[in-house]
């Protein structure tokens, strides 16, 4: 009887162990040719100011007392974080629902959907009737990325130099466990207050000319577990309380005989 039970577990285990194979077409990154569409993709990128973003501007002039004016006014958010999950320090100028800031002296400005040069562009022309050639610089403080699943260190990441792609949030995340699917990752993206999601390919090199290559503030990442895994999850909520309780009972057996 001992002899048949061990037998039966030993093929529940090779079972399991077959069902958790995966092929190298599953789990090799970046298969297939590479073309030259990246090479502009990289060059033409641009952080996208949006709907509740937090921006710290820094004003730099000729006038050091006109700086002093405002800079007593405008508050210095400059952060020190670094690509470490947690949160953002808090401080800047929200983008309000409007899409606009509000800035001590010069009032308004509609910035939601604009790059980053184009808003200092402004800003400066407007600073440059009180003060002699401004100079500011913005920076997007609370451009954070989060990835979920099958990864060695989900959570959520700062992201300081307001560029990041995928495969670089990867690699801060430890990179996919042996189980996850790189064929099936998820990315869900809010675009003009719709939530979009795209279907992403880690293991064809076509990635690098997809216009979600770089991430953008508040992205989601989901890599899906494998079904062994989640067969295995399921087994050993299931079977490894069962086999724990023949363990004992064959034991207890065991003694019985001697």
């Amino acid at each position: 009887m001992i002899r048949h039970t061990l037998i039966f577990l030993f093929y529940i285990v090779l079972l399991i162990s077959f069902n958790s194979c995966n092929t190298a077409e599953q789990t090799v990154y970046f298969q297939g040719e590479l073309t030259q569409q990246n090479v502009q993709l990289h060059e033409k990128f641009i952080p996208i100011i949006r709907v509740n973003d937090l921006l710290e501007v820094e004003l730099t002039a000729s006038n050091d007392e006109a700086v002093k004016l405002l800079t007593s006014e405008i508050p210095n958010a400059r952060s020190s974080v670094t690509y470490t999950s947690g949160g953002v320090a808090k401080g800047g100028f929200l983008v309000n629902s409007q899409g606009e800031i509000e800035l001590p002296f010069i009032g308004k400005f509609f910035v939601a959907n604009k790059g980053r040069e184009e808003v200092e562009n402004e800003i400066e022309k407007k600073l440059s009737e009180y003060i002699q050639n401004p100079i500011v610089q913005i920076q997007i403080i609370n451009f954070k990325v989060t990835i979920l699943g099958d990864v060695k260190l989900p959570g959520t990441y700062n992201v300081p130099n307001e560029k990041m792609t995928i495969i670089e949030l990867i690699s801060i995340a430890g990179d996919l466990n042996i189980t996850g699917k790189r064929k099936e990752v998820k990315l869900l993206r809010e675009e003009n207050g719709v939530l979009k999601e795209y279907d992403i390919d880690l293991t064809q090199k076509n990635i690098f000319n997809q216009n979600y290559y770089f991430l953008k503030q508040n992205d989601i990442i989901y890599v899906k577990p494998n079904k062994a895994k989640i067969s295995n999850a399921n087994a050993s909520q299931i079977f490894f309380p069962i086999f724990s309780s023949i363990s004992i009972v064959l034991s207890a057996i065991s003694i019985l005989i001697k």
